[in-house]
């Protein structure tokens, strides 16, 4: 017989217990010992794999958290994104629970009869997908991003803090003409960095000039773009402070092109701490943010909740600024 079409009958038959009892061992719910020694025999031999929306509808643990990231231009080649899939993975394979990998591309399909919780890394254009989770008061974290409603857990990050001491930093360094490359303004880690960079100025009694501001949407080839305008007049930034490490090492990269020495000439900061973004013969300074913190608080938060129903928690991560070797005095 396939072992798909194996039912709980079978199993109650071949250990010899009634049908309940093999819906309590499925359910981990107490049992005798003999009985539980009878089930998992049977189960072994049977190859029986309980449908998990049988064992959803019993009030069971699927043992299984879901994973949703908003689909975007060269998610899979971003740091974020595949440190957040590293990071819950391996988190939740300790933990000896399975993933199930969602990536919203302007169409919900998500399924939680199939999951115990669900993480949601960061909410851009999946709004109604968000309410829709709500409603069905099916556990959630939400990661990267705060969220308004009073009923919903998030962890992220002082996106804010980092960016404004990264341009203090470069600002207690000498620099007045500081530029800033930012990521998808959509994105609301991208907004607080770019608001951090112009708190600074601010507050340093240091004018923002709109044409130092450039948007790059945390790709490389729009930081090339955008490079090109900064560097096209007179008055060229001596420091940037970029969206990202890899919008940073595009920086350098153009830099070395055009004989614009880095850090006697340029200064540049990143914000990441991209291991990738470390080699070479310059380090990169940047704002390192604490991604697998964020996703271990998750976890905890998810857990937490999947037990008994609590209030929402709501956490904001510091993050940290990493000295090396691409900023110095003027």
């Amino acid at each position: 017989m396939s072992s798909s079409k194996i039912t709980i009958k079978d199993v109650a038959k071949r250990a010899g217990v009634s049908i309940a009892t093999v819906s309590r061992f499925i359910n981990n719910a107490a049992l005798k010992e003999s009985n539980r020694k009878k089930v998992e025999k049977a189960v072994k031999e049977l190859n029986y794999h309980p449908l998990l929306y049988a064992r959803r509808l019993a009030g069971g643990k699927l043992d299984t958290f879901g994973l949703i990231i908003p689909g975007y231009e060269g998610i899979f080649y971003s740091f974020y994104a595949l440190e957040i899939i590293r990071g819950v993975a391996t988190t939740l394979g300790e933990k000896g629970v399975d993933l199930h990998l969602n990536i919203f591309w302007n169409k919900d399909n998500f399924k939680t009869s199939l999951v115990d919780g669900v993480i949601m890394a960061d909410v851009i254009g999946n709004q109604d997908q968000l309410k829709r989770l709500v409603k069905e008061e099916i556990p959630l974290v939400v990661i990267n991003k705060k969220i308004d409603d009073k009923n919903v857990n998030f962890v992220t990050i002082d996106n804010f803090r980092g960016g404004y001491e990264a341009t203090e930093f470069l600002i207690h360094h000498g620099h007045k003409r500081i530029a800033h490359l930012s990521g998808d303004l959509r994105v609301e880690c991208a907004k607080d960095r770019l608001e951090g960079y112009k708190s600074a100025l601010e507050k340093n009694g240091i004018k923002k000039k709109a044409n130092y501001i450039k948007t790059t949407n945390f790709s490389r080839k729009e930081a090339r773009g955008r490079l090109e305008e900064l560097f096209s007049g007179q008055d060229s930034p001596t420091a940037i402070f970029c969206c990202s490490d890899e919008v940073a090492s595009e920086v350098l990269n153009f830099a070395e092109e055009k004989s614009i020495e880095v850090p006697k000439k340029l200064n540049v900061i990143g914000f990441d701490d991209n291991p990738h973004c470390l080699y070479g013969n310059l380090m990169l300074t940047t704002v390192r943010q604490p991604l697998m913190t964020m996703v271990q608080e998750a976890i905890k938060i998810l857990d937490s909740n999947i037990e008994t129903k609590k209030p929402p928690q709501r956490v904001v991560l510091n993050t940290e600024l990493i000295i090396r070797d691409t900023v110095s005095f003027l």
